[in-house]
């Protein structure tokens, strides 16, 4: 977004980081972050829960997920969007969809300075599905430790995976960075 400006209003100061490769870093800094600012509002908003999921597709969410615990020959009960495995129960609210890390990409994304809409378009319709998926085997895998190995599914869950998905988040933004590298806007 401010590349935009900066490129249309700002060209004297575009044609002198040319010049200066610290200036070129700062600038691209600067945007990347000014930009961060309004690209992660989705993420705060849903983080905040401004944004609130539909009920009906936390019970689909729901449904789906326990569709998966069943061939994967786990037991459990399903009352709405509660899952009850062993003796604990699992409620799958709009944290455990999987969003949040789509915003976050999204945020990543769009952020960087990069001129070509298309190609930040494209990427994130890539790494959006492979997000998606990762989150679907995070649930799984917290339900199917804790019913199988009986390890503690909140230390999966709040940290394991929280620790993986921001490296997963890093990696793709950094696949992202590397291959358009030369289409930064300075």
């Amino acid at each position: 977004m401010f590349e935009y400006i900066i490129k249309k209003y700002y060209n004297k100061l575009i044609d002198y980081s040319k010049r200066n490769n610290r200036l070129r870093k700062e600038l691209i800094l600067s945007v990347f972050l000014a930009n961060m600012l309004i690209y992660s509002i989705p993420l705060s908003l849903f983080s905040y829960y401004y944004i609130v999921l539909p009920y009906s597709f936390l019970i689909s969410y729901s449904e789906f997920i326990s569709r998966i615990l069943y061939y994967s020959n786990i037991n459990f009960i399903l009352e709405n969007n509660v899952l009850y495995i062993k003796n604990m129960s699992f409620i799958i609210n709009q944290e455990c969809t999987g969003f949040k890390s789509l915003f976050g990409i999204f945020a990543l994304i769009f952020s960087t300075p990069i001129l070509n809409i298309k190609k930040k378009i494209l990427y994130f319709i890539i790494f959006s599905p492979i997000l998606f998926i990762l989150n679907i085997f995070r649930l799984w895998s917290v339900f199917y430790f804790y019913y199988i190995f009986n390890i503690d599914p909140h230390f999966l869950h709040t940290f394991l995976w929280e620790i993986f998905t921001t490296i997963f988040l890093i990696i793709f933004w950094l696949v992202f960075l590397i291959k358009n590298k030369k289409e930064l806007f300075v």
